[in-house]
C-alpha cells in the first residue's frame, strides 16, 4: 500500500509525458481510446494544417516568433518535427535566398496562430490525462473497499 502514492505519481508523469510527445497519446495510455484518438487527430491535424497554411520556414521558427514558439512547443513532438523540417529547409538554401525571404504575411500569420492554438490546446490534453490517471487509479481503490466502510 506505501507504493501506491508513487504508482499513482508515476502514471500520471507518464501519461503527461506522453501526452506532450504525441498529443492524445497519454489518454491512450490509460486506456481512453476513443478520447485518445479523437485529440490525436484533432491537434495534430490543426498543426499541420497551420504549417501547410503558413509554410514550414514561416510557421515554427524560435527565433522570430519566440512566444508563438513557446506555445508551438506545447504540441511536442509535432513541433519537434516542424522545427527539423524548418531547419532543413533553410540549411538547404543559399545565403542570398535565406536573406531575401519574405512570407506572405497573412498565410504566415495564420498558420502561426492555427500552430500555436494546437499547441495550447495539447496544455489542456496534458492536464487531463495527469487528471484522469490519478482519478482512474483513485475510482480502483474507491470500488475495492467494502461498502460498509464507505460513508
Amino acid at each position: 500500500m506505501s507504493n501506491e502514492p508513487e504508482s499513482n505519481a508515476i502514471r500520471a508523469s507518464v501519461a503527461g509525458l506522453l501526452a506532450w510527445l504525441v498529443p492524445g497519446l497519454g489518454h491512450l495510455y490509460l486506456g481512453h481510446r476513443a478520447r485518445g484518438m479523437i485529440l490525436l487527430v484533432t491537434i495534430t491535424a490543426t498543426f499541420w494544417t497551420g504549417v501547410a497554411i503558413g509554410g514550414v520556414r514561416a510557421t515554427v521558427d524560435p527565433q522570430e516568433r519566440k512566444l508563438w514558439f513557446a506555445a508551438q512547443i506545447g504540441t511536442g513532438g509535432n513541433t519537434i518535427v516542424a522545427l527539423a523540417l524548418h531547419r532543413r529547409v533553410e540549411q538547404s538554401l543559399r545565403p542570398e535566398e535565406t536573406s531575401d525571404y519574405v512570407a506572405h504575411w497573412l498565410s504566415a500569420d495564420v498558420g502561426v496562430h492555427y500552430t500555436g492554438i494546437a499547441g495550447l490546446l495539447n496544455l489542456l490534453v496534458i492536464l487531463d490525462a495527469i487528471v484522469r490517471a490519478d482519478r482512474s487509479l483513485g475510482d480502483r481503490r474507491g470500488r475495492e473497499k467494502p461498502a460498509e466502510t464507505i460513508p
